[in-house]
């Protein structure tokens, strides 16, 4: 069953019956009553359940906060997630989604800057608040693992907490638990907001990897677009009215993060499916028992992610039958990993692109293709895409590299508090990635442009050399930066995580690239580390592997 695409955003069926993503939820609930919405350590939250609690949560906001107002939500994947952010949503308020992992430092930046004024965090993390100064932070609301799961969630929280020591002892005046503010209002229904497509809806914080974090402005229309251009790429078979049965999502990259809240809080629950969330995907032992669990249709995840499930003696042993969409996204899949995928499940890894300040999607791959290409695909539904050259700003010919720009309804509106918008004057998005566009149509991304390393006046792209290298059998994972040479000029350095019990001189990696690549490209200098830093979704942190060499 093939989608039609209006010229049109606003013809689609789906704007007409969606003025904002309170409707959206509204509606959702009511159409797919009876199904369930998210899955958490085996338990489950039906889309009727879900709808009463966040009904709950925005009774709360309602009766203590103006529409708005913005609240900071800094927690793992957990079932209180989807409620808290709903019902933020329905009570007017400005989601701001904060990293769990977020230091100190960091953790300040975003409150003073986003001016919230409610912070819901998961406990494992209170004691980074307690340090904190909360700026203009009225309430901290702690929530648990086991919050809405029952007599087992007793269990989980008596393991993270005794067992597993993942709770440090923290102290803040004043805070309230969710699972109290829940229950005290279970049956009240809140105040009706009037909440314009064009409010914002959230204030999504960039990594921060290339200076100060700042907050890309989404609205109600940004996301609802992406929902709708989202659902016009996936395969027929995820939404076929006539399947007998649920389709169930993996979803082991955070719901903070752009990439999973769209697909997962949103998309997915378009179409009435169900998300497995992951709370911790490092714990593959944890991971792979609960997807042991089911006949999954669809996984998220990041090429990291991927590498570290295939190198997981338990994951082979999945049924796989019932796969059709191992979504990749978040950073460049590599030929080899998606290889090893194909082998393993016979499923072809489907790369999108995007970005936060895009809500995130730009573009993807053709559900039909049956091979993996390298390629992110052509752009979504009501997207224009460019290809300019970097020195004079025209655009490229056919497979000439330049800066990809983008525009279209799913594009920020800018960035928060900020005098920089992120938009030049006709609202095209400078994304700062370095692409090309083929005789097809399809979009190749090279490189970012800051990650970008000149050698002797030739551009040197990192992924291309990180390609190379970790294709070597010994390589468990690299990260490529460019440092300084003598006269200031820049030379090709990789840092290597070897896989156990693997030896690897540095000459045998540098002859190894030589046959692989352009002499200038070649690294000219190794060294052997233990593990890559990332960012929590998986995305190598180049800032950091420069800085420590």
């Amino acid at each position: 069953m093939e989608k039609v695409i209006p010229n049109k955003l606003e013809e689609t069926e789906f704007f007409k019956e969606h003025g904002n993503l309170v409707e959206f939820f509204d509606n959702c609930c009511q159409e797919h009553n009876g199904k369930m919405a998210f899955e958490s350590f085996g338990v489950e939250i039906s889309y009727e359940d879900l709808s009463e609690k966040v009904n709950a949560f925005a009774s709360w906001l309602t009766n203590n906060f103006q529409a708005g107002d913005r609240i900071a939500v800094m927690m793992p994947n957990m079932l209180a997630y989807p409620i808290i952010v709903y019902g933020a949503l329905k009570a007017g308020i400005v989601v701001v989604n904060v990293n769990p992992l977020y230091t100190q430092r960091e953790l300040e930046h975003v409150l003073k800057d986003s001016e919230a004024k409610v912070l819901v965090v998961w406990e494992g993390v209170a004691n980074v608040v307690e340090k904190s100064n909360l700026a203009n932070v009225e309430k901290v609301m702690i929530t648990t693992v086991g919050d809405l799961l029952g007599f087992k969630g007793k269990i989980i929280n008596f393991v993270t907490r005794k067992v597993k020591k993942l709770v440090p002892k923290f102290n803040i005046d004043g805070a309230i638990m969710f699972n109290k503010v829940l229950s005290d209002n279970l049956g009240k229904n809140p105040v009706k907001v009037d909440i314009s497509i064009d409010n914002t809806a959230f204030l999504q914080y960039t990594g921060g990897t290339t200076g100060v974090s700042k907050g890309a402005v989404l609205s109600h229309r940004n996301i609802l677009a992406n929902i709708i251009q989202a659902f016009f790429t996936i395969d027929p078979k995820m939404y076929d009215e006539s399947r007998n049965e649920q389709r169930i999502a993996i979803c082991p990259l955070p719901l903070y993060h752009i990439f999973a809240l769209t697909v997962h809080n949103f998309m997915l629950f378009h179409i009435g499916g169900k998300s497995v969330l992951i709370t911790n995907p490092r714990d593959l032992k944890t991971f792979v028992s609960l997807m042991k669990k089911h006949k999954f249709h669809m996984i998220s995840g990041v090429n990291t992610l991927y590498e570290a499930l295939l190198n997981y003696d338990g994951f082979k042993e999945l049924d796989f039958s019932n796969l059709l969409m191992s979504l990749s996204g978040g950073m460049a899949a590599l030929d080899t990993t998606a290889k090893r995928w194909h082998e393993t499940t016979k499923s072809v890894i489907w790369q999108a692109y995007g970005l936060t300040e895009t809500s995130p999607l730009v573009s993807v791959n053709d559900y039909k293709q049956t091979e993996f290409t390298g390629s992110v695909g052509l752009p979504a539904a009501f997207t224009e895409i460019e290809i300019r050259d970097e020195d004079n700003n025209v655009l490229t010919e056919t497979n000439e590299v330049g800066e990809l720009c983008v525009r279209g309804p799913q594009v920020m509106s800018g960035y928060w508090n900020s005098d920089v918008s992120g938009l030049d004057e006709n609202n095209w998005f400078m994304t700062g990635d370095i692409a090309r566009i083929d005789e097809t149509g399809n979009i190749f991304i090279v490189d970012r442009k800051k990650d970008m390393i000149i050698v002797s006046g030739f551009n040197v792209f990192p992924n291309e050399v990180e390609a190379v290298v970790n294709e070597h059998p010994a390589v468990l994972e690299c990260g490529c930066v460019g440092i300084e040479g003598e006269g200031s000029q820049e030379l090709v350095k990789v840092f290597i995580v070897l896989h156990e019990g693997q030896t690897l001189s540095e000459e045998e990696i540098i002859s190894f690239c030589r046959e692989k690549l352009t002499a200038y490209k070649v690294p000219k200098h190794i060294e052997f580390i233990k593990e890559i830093p990332k960012t929590n979704v998986g995305k190598v942190l180049r800032r950091e592997l420069k800085t420590g060499s």
